[in-house]
């Protein structure tokens, strides 16, 4: 799989990988749809899928991400967790009318492959952010793709919780750094 075509997006704070080839070929309202049917195209999915399959960014882009872009049994319980840490977050932030809660400060910064079918991916994905005293920390988030007819569908979290999929990481061994996350 040949990564030098990527290019990067801005996301509210996170830079996000996408290609001319492989997608996402459409971002309007600030979703993601239309990935190539490739390793690539799987990959971009994952990653652009599940960053805006999160409360953080407002009901307008969580709400039609999840329930267009994502599948599984814990769908249901990832678009409720969204909905709930949302308006709490939103109430206690002063953010009002379902605007995003603002830019974050992380960086999606590598990635490894569990495994590739053409109707399957599976992906451990690297997102790295500043710790305390000058430390990055990192977490790996296991995400899952499904071929769905067209498209990548993402498949939700574990009991509808990111936390449920992600682990503190302490080396990259194994990892491929993103081209320009170096």
């Amino acid at each position: 799989m040949n990564l030098q075509g990527l290019r990067w997006s801005e996301f509210y704070g996170i830079e996000l990988p996408f290609s001319v080839q492989a997608g996402p070929h459409d971002t309007a309202g600030g979703l993601a749809v239309g990935f190539a049917h490739s390793p690539l195209g799987a990959l971009l999915a994952a990653v652009n899928i599940g960053v805006r399959a999160n409360a953080q960014w407002g009901p307008a882009i969580f709400g039609p991400e999840i329930r267009g872009h994502v599948t599984g049994p814990g769908s249901a319980a990832l678009l409720a967790d969204c909905q709930a840490a949302y308006a709490q977050a939103s109430q206690s932030e002063g953010v009002t009318g379902g605007q995003p809660l603002g830019d974050v400060d992380v960086a999606e910064e590598a990635f490894r492959w569990v495994a590739y079918t053409p109707a399957s991916a599976v992906i451990d994905l690297v997102s790295a952010g500043p710790g305390s005293q000058g430390t990055t920390v990192r977490a790996s988030t296991r995400l899952q793709v499904l071929w769905d007819r067209t498209d990548w569908v993402l498949v939700a979290p574990s009991g509808g919780s990111w936390p449920n999929s992600a682990s503190v990481l302490s080396s990259l061994a194994g990892y491929t750094i993103f081209p320009g996350q170096e």
